[in-house]
C-alpha cells in the first residue's frame, strides 16, 4: 500500500497549483509562484550538497527568481518536540573531506550552515536558479501540531510556518476531490516515463 509521505510532495505541488486557498494559507496573499516538487540545492560555497538534500516543494517566483522552500513531514511517529529537535534540528557539519554537507534539510532551512558554506541557498530549475528566502514553510499533520501545541514546539525559528495538512485539504476541497486529485496520481503511467517510452 503507498503511504501519504510517499507523494507528499507531488500532492502538495497540485494542490497549490490548482487552488488559490490553498496557496492562501501556505503562502500569504501572494501571486506568480509556480511549484515543483524535490528540486536539489544548488553548490553553497566551496560545498556541495548530497542526493538526499531537496527542497521537498519549491514555490518559485519568475518575478524575483526566489524560492519558498516548503518541508513536509507527513508522518505520525517520533515527531514529538524532542524526537524533532533531535533528529531534525542541529548544527550541520561536512563529509567527504569537507567537501559536502552533512545534516538534515531542516537544519539547512534554518541556516545552521557549515562557515564554508557562503552565500545564498538556491536551487535551479530550468536553467535558471532561484533563491531560497530565509523564510520557510513545514506541512505537518493535525495530530503532531496539537501534540506540540499541548508539550511545546520545537526549536524552530520564526523564519518557518507552521502549516497542517488536513486544513490543506479542507480547504482544497475536503473528501471528494482529494481523492480525485490521489487517483489522478496513482494512476499515471510510470513505467513509461521511468522507461523513456512514449506513446
Amino acid at each position: 500500500m503507498i503511504q501519504l509521505s510517499h507523494i507528499g510532495e507531488v500532492l502538495i505541488s497540485r494542490m497549490l497549483e490548482s487552488s488559490s486557498e490553498v496557496r492562501n494559507l501556505v503562502l500569504g496573499d501572494v501571486k506568480g509562484f509556480d511549484f515543483f516538487p524535490e528540486i536539489r540545492l544548488n553548490k553553497c560555497g566551496s560545498l556541495i550538497f548530497d542526493g538526499v538534500h531537496k527542497v521537498d516543494v519549491s514555490a518559485l517566483s519568475s518575478e524575483s527568481y526566489t524560492c519558498i522552500a516548503i518541508e513536509v513531514k507527513l508522518g505520525l511517529d517520533r515527531l514529538s518536540k524532542n524526537e524533532f529537535n533531535k533528529r531534525f534540528i542541529s548544527n550541520c557539519g561536512t563529509s567527504h573531506l569537507e567537501t559536502r554537507v552533512k545534516g538534515s534539510m531542516i537544519s539547512i532551512l534554518e541556516g545552521r550552515l557549515p562557515e564554508q558554506c557562503t552565500g545564498n541557498l538556491s536551487v535551479t530549475y530550468s536553467f535558471k536558479a532561484y533563491e531560497l528566502r530565509e523564510s520557510w514553510v513545514l506541512i505537518c499533520r493535525e495530530k503532531v501540531i496539537k501534540n506540540w501545541d499541548e508539550r511545546g514546539y520545537p526549536n524552530l525559528s520564526k523564519n518557518c510556518k507552521i502549516v497542517c495538512f488536513e486544513s490543506l485539504v479542507e480547504l482544497y476541497g475536503g473528501k471528494e476531490r482529494f481523492n480525485l486529485l490521489v487517483s489522478d496520481l496513482l494512476d499515471h503511467d510510470y513505467y513509461n516515463e521511468w522507461m523513456g517510452i512514449h506513446d
